[in-house]
């Protein structure tokens, strides 16, 4: 396998550059100094390196609806819209139709390179991955066994899962998490981003280059025959209009106050990604929206199955479908000059957890529970059985994808060293603030 991948691989930092054309270039040297980190932070924003490599695997022609990005950071706690604590996937940047393999493999390489930011043996790289790969087979026969509408509807129980972990390192962790998440909401992040202007008006603090106050760009963005409020408006309706009727009258409630440019992820940045503020009419209330730019998906290119032509209907449909509850708040739009987006809330009881504190057993345990999460997400949109046809024997499925996860994991880390001597070289350039 290894010899035909490298015979027919594409250049993987050009891979990463080409998918740089359009993005702000201003921030693109954030967006390689957050790769440069380590290993693991490459790999997390190499998505489409990994889909070209891939495309270039043989499969077993099983589709669903992918996560597309399906590494071990991109799971997470947030609140469904019943205010309930939830743990799902939390990243649909590159969802698109594809093989379940991809995602299984994206997830299991993760947690590779994990197991060695970590300083893991190899003999615990290999159980970590294994565990990751059993728990997602144990699921997906599971969810294969149920009546449809049941498992459609199934949520983790994440105080049997905390109380069934082995790890104690882990268990306090999530428990801390759990208490912290309610915290992480719309008026948190107005304390911790806004200020008040010399008119007592509150706005985002400007605090470049990873929090831009629009009204600092004098034009920049904007269309010069359109006001930014004009701007933000019209961008603001076409969002409204995708959501559903009881929202709009929700949303009715509130009046935007302010927007600013701010730079998420590793992968992403670049993208024009923005934050809004809305303060209800009484003004006891505020409301944080995030504006992410939707670019085609990685994995596009290498299947030819129907998606979305707007790139933000793309991911919120597949959020939709992927998790069992999402943000209410999700829609799709575009701005005047045409770019498209989508919309979610900011920091709506957000939270992941901390790789770099758990332990060998902590790490295991959390691959289990990745791997129970992404087995049901495939679950809601492919066949359940099929899926356990191609797993067959759970050792030979965990083998076959152990193997394919180290060579992975040893690309990342060779193409990981290529970044470095670009950035050694002076072609690519990397900022002191990321």
């Amino acid at each position: 396998m290894e010899t035909s991948l490298l015979r027919e691989r594409p250049d993987p930092i050009d891979l990463l550059l080409a998918q740089e054309q359009g993005r702000l270039d201003w921030l693109l040297p954030v967006r390689h100094s957050r790769m440069a980190v380590s290993a693991f932070t490459f790999y997390r924003g190499a998505a489409a390196v990994m889909a070209a490599d891939l495309a270039r695997q043989p499969h077993a022609g099983v589709m669903v609806q992918l996560c597309g990005d399906a590494h071990l950071l991109n799971f997470g706690f947030y609140g469904s819209p019943e205010r309930q604590l939830l743990f799902d996937l939390n990243d649909f940047d590159e969802t698109h139709p594809g093989p379940f393999e991809w995602d299984v493999q994206r997830l299991a390489a993760s947690m590779v390179l994990a197991a060695r930011d970590l300083n893991l043996s190899a003999k615990w790289q290999e159980k970590v991955c294994r565990r990751t790969v059993r728990a997602y087979a144990k699921a997906m026969a599971q969810f294969a066994a149920m009546p449809v509408l049941e498992m459609w509807v199934m949520r983790l129980d994440l105080e049997r899962f905390i109380a069934e972990t082995e790890s104690k390192t882990l268990q306090r962790h999530v428990q801390a998490l759990a208490a912290r998440a309610e915290q992480r909401n719309s008026r948190q992040a107005v304390k911790k981003l806004c200020e008040l202007d010399s008119s007592g008006a509150m706005r985002f603090r400007h605090d470049p280059p990873l929090i831009f106050s629009f009204s600092e760009f004098q034009g920049k963005w904007l269309d010069h025959h359109m006001s930014q409020d004009a701007w933000n408006q019209q961008t603001y309706q076409l969002y409204l209009a995708n959501l559903r009727p009881e929202l709009q009258t929700l949303l009715a409630n509130f009046r935007w106050v302010d927007t600013a440019f701010k730079a998420v992820g590793v992968g992403s940045v670049g993208l024009r990604c923005a934050i809004g503020l809305w303060v209800d009419q009484r003004g006891d209330e505020v409301l944080v929206l995030q504006s992410k730019e939707a670019q085609r998906s990685v994995l596009a290119p290498y299947v030819n199955l129907p998606s979305p032509e707007h790139q933000g209907q793309r991911v919120v449909q597949g959020q939709r479908l992927m998790q069992t509850a999402s943000d209410a708040f999700l829609g799709w739009t575009d701005n005047p000059a045409g770019f498209q987006f989508y919309w979610r809330q900011f920091r709506d009881w957000k939270l992941s957890v901390d790789m770099a504190i758990l332990d060998a057993e902590g790490l295991s345990d959390y691959g289990r529970l990745c791997g129970w999460t992404l087995a049901k997400a495939h679950a809601r949109s492919g066949n359940r059985a099929a899926i356990c046809n191609v797993i067959g024997t759970s050792k030979a499925f965990e083998a076959t994808v152990l193997e394919q996860a180290v060579w992975h994991a040893d690309q990342a880390e060779r193409d990981y060293q290529q970044l470095l001597s670009r950035i050694a070289s002076g072609e690519i350039v990397t900022s002191t603030a990321f």
